[in-house]
């Protein structure tokens, strides 16, 4: 039977291009066999995502080579890319005996109805199985990964929506402030936090914060940098030290160094007045996503190298858990993670108001509108291409 697709294309050419997307519409004719049909329910959104359109055409990233553009008389691979996301699915067709349609599943979408994969059916166990995508680094194993639901002991039906939200954006935080401490953060006792008020920046610094409670002798500041619109925000939320206006950046004192400075905000002109004013007293800095777009941003790289003296060095999740898997047990993982994410589901949930926007127009809509920055930090964005509850059970059917 025929699935009709809707897929959220952004035309491929940098930044400059994120604000032309369109939604279109395709027809998946068949399930091919070693395949699988996941109906993607709904989605997560947040600056995170900006981040992978922006890094799309990234030769490094490469976030356009996960999910192909459908082919259709005003898109193509070629010319457009989509968006990854994190969201829940359920299993639709299968052509794999040890998968079941009906299974609830989380993983790394496309920013559509549906995702087909080709399943490496030597790869199959009750918790995963992954999606082959030969033409990717062996190191991006961590997004090829469906996760299913019923044998996940993290899962929680009832916070599907706060961890499709979370989940990508904690776990970069999580596993940032792991790489860091891995290193005693070179001796660093502050860190100096862009973009203070996203997701991916106070995830941090609630990281950061778990540390210290359970590590003596560790002596970290964490400061935050945001816009006066957010300043409210970041310190109801109790995790910052101090924090600090862009505007007002002559106030952070340079004399209580060295500092780590983590870049967030993904923004060079920005990056380099933080560098300029820290000085000497900047022992090294990181850049971990971009939660502000610009024309003059094209990828992490180009922000890392845009002063020769900034040293931004760029940390990549998939590489430094790479390493952790080579280094520490499966079980002791299994026990990071869990304690992890208590933290991120007790305190995130409080902190941001999730909203969602169902339907083509309304998600183009308010997809805009996160690029124009005028989605404030308060929010989760929620979002699903079916038009309703109703929509989705006649594909069901």
């Amino acid at each position: 039977m025929p699935y009709y697709n809707s897929t959220l294309c952004v035309p491929r050419g940098g930044s400059k291009k994120l604000g032309k997307a369109v939604v279109v519409d395709s027809v998946i004719e068949s399930v091919p066999a070693q395949h699988v049909l996941i109906r993607v329910d709904k989605f997560g959104w947040s600056a995170n995502n900006i981040t992978y359109g922006i890094l799309g055409e990234d030769a490094h990233f490469r976030y356009f080579d996960f999910h192909p553009a459908p082919t259709t008389w005003s898109v193509s691979p070629k010319s457009h890319g989509v968006i990854p996301v994190w969201g829940f699915g359920t299993v639709v067709e299968s052509k794999i005996e040890k998968i079941e349609v009906g299974e609830r599943v989380f993983g790394y979408f496309p920013s559509a109805k549906y995702m087909m994969i080709r399943v490496d059916e030597k790869d199959i166990n009750s918790f995963n199985f992954y999606a082959l995508r030969p033409h990717l680094p062996a190191d991006r194993r961590p997004y090829n990964q469906i996760t299913r639901c019923k044998a996940d002991p993290l899962y929680n039906e009832e916070e599907e929506e706060a961890s499709m939200l979370y989940s990508p954006l904690f776990w970069t935080s999580f596993w940032a402030e792991d790489w860091l401490y891995s290193s005693h953060y070179r001796n660093a006792s502050r860190v100096l936090i862009s973009s203070a008020s996203s997701k991916t920046g106070f995830c941090l610094a609630l990281a950061i914060k778990k540390r210290l409670q359970k590590t003596p002798g560790l002596d970290i500041k964490v400061i935050g940098l945001t816009s006066s619109g957010n300043k409210d925000f970041v310190e109801s939320l109790g995790l910052y030290d101090e924090v600090h206006l862009y505007s007002a950046l002559s106030e952070v004192d340079v004399t209580a160094g060295p500092y780590c400075y983590v870049d967030v905000a993904g923004n060079p002109k920005l990056n380099s007045e933080i560098i300029s004013h820290l000085g000497p007293s900047m022992s090294f800095g990181v850049t971990l996503g971009m939660s502000h777009v610009n024309d003059t941003t094209s990828s992490i790289k180009e922000t890392a190298e845009k002063d020769p003296e900034a040293k931004l060095e760029m940390f990549f999740m998939p590489e430094w858990f790479a390493v952790v898997r080579g280094t520490t047990s499966v079980k002791d993982i299994a026990e990071l993670r869990k304690e992890g994410w208590g933290w991120i589901m007790k305190d995130g949930t409080q902190w941001v108001k999730l909203e969602p926007s169902k339907g083509k127009k309304k998600v183009l809509d308010t997809y805009k509108k996160t690029l124009k920055g005028s989605i404030g930090p308060d929010r989760g964005l929620i979002f699903s291409l079916w038009e309703g509850d109703g929509e989705q059970l006649k594909a069901k059917l």
